[in-house]
């Protein structure tokens, strides 16, 4: 058994991308991610890593936008797709992604408002917003590039704020959070490592 960092007393754990393994809804879009625990430098963490594939693990939460002002995670990406452009559906690869997502989305509703941080080959400036090409109210935050693979990152983000810039209102509930990565677009070698998604109150 893998030991994760033990929490400080304000923090609350909103999902844990290991455990998710486990407790989370799988979804491979096409093909199927490689996935798995290992150990990392601030405990147990999740590795993700596509083969001309595209899958996501999907937590069912029920948070609050109070939770959401001070969001904490650790993540790596080891290697990025070099051609990935997420302005573009042809090459709309991402070497990691972390989403928030207000609301349940279905067969027959799936644009429902979903903010997601992505670390990408994308040749735009880390903290811009992209509204997504495939569906109408994903919008991603690009936090990192090329500039950052192979080292492990510390994000800290209001996300109740980011919501609001992004769609211009209040968010609702937090229905889900979702860890994904994907190389089916540019069947180039991708594959990340996810830690503990933490809330700081």
């Amino acid at each position: 058994m893998l030991a994760s960092r033990p929490l400080a007393a304000a923090e609350r754990i909103l999902a844990d991308p290991a455990r998710m393994l486990v407790s989370a809804d799988k979804v491979d879009f096409i093909g199927a991610n490689t996935l798995g625990v290992e150990s990392g430098p601030f405990g147990r963490c999740l590795r993700s890593t596509p083969s001309r594939s595209a899958s996501a693990l999907y937590q069912r939460v029920n948070i609050t936008s109070e939770a959401l002002r001070d969001v904490h995670w650790t993540w790596s990406v080891d290697r990025l797709q070099q051609s990935a452009d997420i302005r573009k559906l042809s090459r709309e690869d991402v070497g990691a992604t972390i989403m928030f997502i207000f609301g349940e989305p279905s067969f027959f509703n799936k644009d429902v408002p979903t903010l997601a941080y992505v670390w990408t080959a994308t040749p735009v400036a880390n903290g811009v917003a992209l509204p997504s090409q495939r569906y109408r109210t994903l919008a991603y935050i690009q936090l990192r590039g090329r500039a950052d693979v192979g080292r492990w990152q510390q994000e800290e983000r209001n996300v109740a704020a980011d919501f609001r810039s992004v769609f211009g209102r209040e968010p609702g509930q937090l229905k889900y959070i979702a860890v994904f990565n994907d190389n089916d677009q540019t069947n180039e070698a991708t594959s990340a490592l996810f830690g503990p998604i933490v809330s700081v109150q």
